[in-house]
């Protein structure tokens, strides 16, 4: 399929290109050099470990037809912009432009991952949807994401994350949606914001582009966005949540068998909702994308379809029965909203013996040790058996409780190979087995030596 020409890149990112005559068309925008196929545009990036202007031969080899890069060339493939980053953002804002869709972006300390699936099973029952792929939520894998919408889509879902404030706006201002979520304001990146009242902000970023005919999107139990006003904005605001104030909410949540099963009200509604996952925050997850749904006029029984069919993306509560042992495999990242809240809601999956193996929790700054000193109190609440593991979890090592009246006990490791051994020795048949930790704690190495090998005993 062609999605693109050499000219209107030119125009969208004012290039420089001195060959007039040559305006190939392109079948796809790709940054990496080892996926270049024919009539393929390459954007030549330069990274921590590598920069992508040292492929543009290899490019031109593999017949990409066009290329962009901050260096001057004499080559005909070859178009000069200052930033290549930027000139693939204005790229994806004026490709995205020619279409037609519905636009939701989602962001959120915690749960925008899952709550961009959850959007995207909801709306494709009724729209055909696409929706970020992976983690493709920067400024770099959004626009990709944006480049991969075709005719034949109706709908999108993005997912935003960011580092610093100023990086949703950048990628608002690209997709400019109809519907924004924000999950809610908790401590990730909280070492380079300062504060959740920082984090606050860069989230409502969010919502910097939407006019009178959109919708913002919030969880009203949170204690930051349950402040927002509808009169202070020119844009429709819905809350969420288990509160009496939110125009929708949940109440008679229960865990059976797995599942949540949860009343939900406003809106127009007043209906009993299943979800094939547990705990409150998956419930407040699962309200979003049903107000979402809702303005939208999806019919009820199509969003719940939808939710059923719900399944989270890799790594993010990740059920594997083996041997006889249960894991809960939630290892793509952490910060202590996320482990508090599958913490609490780990009894409903466990049997046998409740196990955790928790990572370090990054990039919370002079607020790590008292974070994690929460969460080894919170585990010696709800666990049988910790594995600790990292620096900063020492202070979780150190706040679990253990007695000569319980049968609680507890360790701790700084390297993952050590940690491995240990854990292989002391986990039994029947237990029920919870990893997660930040993603640079790499807890999925342990899943896999876990899940792979073959356990004694």
């Amino acid at each position: 399929m062609i999605k693109l020409t050499k000219n209107q890149i030119l125009s969208w990112t004012s290039g420089e290109n001195n060959f007039k005559d040559y305006n190939p068309k392109i079948a796809n925008v790709v940054t990496d050099s080892r996926k270049i196929q024919e009539n393929d545009c390459y954007i030549a990036i330069k990274g921590e470990n590598f920069d992508g202007n040292d492929f543009i031969e290899q490019a031109i080899n593999n017949k990409a037809s066009v290329i962009l890069s901050n260096r001057q060339s004499s080559n005909k493939e070859v178009i000069t912009v200052e930033d290549t980053v930027i000139a693939l953002g204005s790229i994806a804002k004026n490709y995205l432009m020619q279409f037609d869709i519905k636009k939701l972006a989602v962001t959120g300390s915690s749960g925008k991952t899952t709550t961009k699936d959850m959007l995207y099973y909801v709306f494709n029952e009724h729209f055909s949807t696409h929706r970020t792929d992976g983690n493709y939520n920067n400024e770099i894998g959004l626009p990709l994401t944006a480049l991969n919408i075709d005719k034949g889509y109706e709908a999108a879902i993005f997912e935003m994350g960011m580092s610093a404030l100023g990086e949703i706006d950048y990628l608002a201002q690209i997709v400019r949606p109809n519907i924004a979520i924000i999950t809610n304001i908790g401590s990730c990146h909280i070492e380079i914001l300062k504060s959740q009242e920082n984090i606050f902000k860069a989230k409502m970023e969010i919502s910097n582009y939407l006019n009178n005919d959109d919708y913002l999107i919030v969880n009203g139990d949170d204690k930051y966005l349950t402040s927002l006003s509808e009169n202070e904005y020119k844009f429709n605001l819905i809350k969420y949540g288990f509160g009496e104030e939110c125009q929708l909410r949940a109440s008679d949540y229960k865990a059976v068998d797995g599942q949540s099963e949860f009343w939900v009200t406003g809106m127009g509604i007043n209906r009993r909702f299943t979800l094939p996952a547990i705990g409150l925050h998956n419930v407040s997850n699962a309200l979003s994308a049903i107000a979402a749904g809702l303005i939208y006029k999806i019919p009820t029984e199509k969003i719940q379809a939808g939710l059923m069919k719900f399944q989270p993306s890799k790594l993010r509560m990740q059920i594997l029965e083996k041997n006889n042992i249960k894991y809960i495999n939630d290892s793509y990242n952490a910060n202590p909203e996320s482990m508090e809240a599958v913490i609490t809601s780990f009894e409903s999956y466990a049997r046998g013996r409740k196990i955790a193996i928790l990572g370090d929790m990054l990039e919370l700054g002079e607020f790590s040790v008292a974070a994690h000193e929460r969460i080894g109190r919170l585990a010696s609440e709800k666990f049988d058996l910790v594995f600790f593991i990292g620096s900063q979890m020492k202070h979780a090592f150190d706040n679990f409780s253990t007695d000569e009246n319980t049968d609680k006990r507890k360790y701790h490791f700084i390297d993952n190979n050590i940690a491995i051994e240990e854990i292989k020795r002391i986990i039994k048949y029947g237990d029920t087995i919870l990893l997660k930790g930040s993603r640079g704690m790499k807890l999925d190495e342990i899943f896999s030596a876990l899940t792979d090998d073959n356990m004694e005993g």
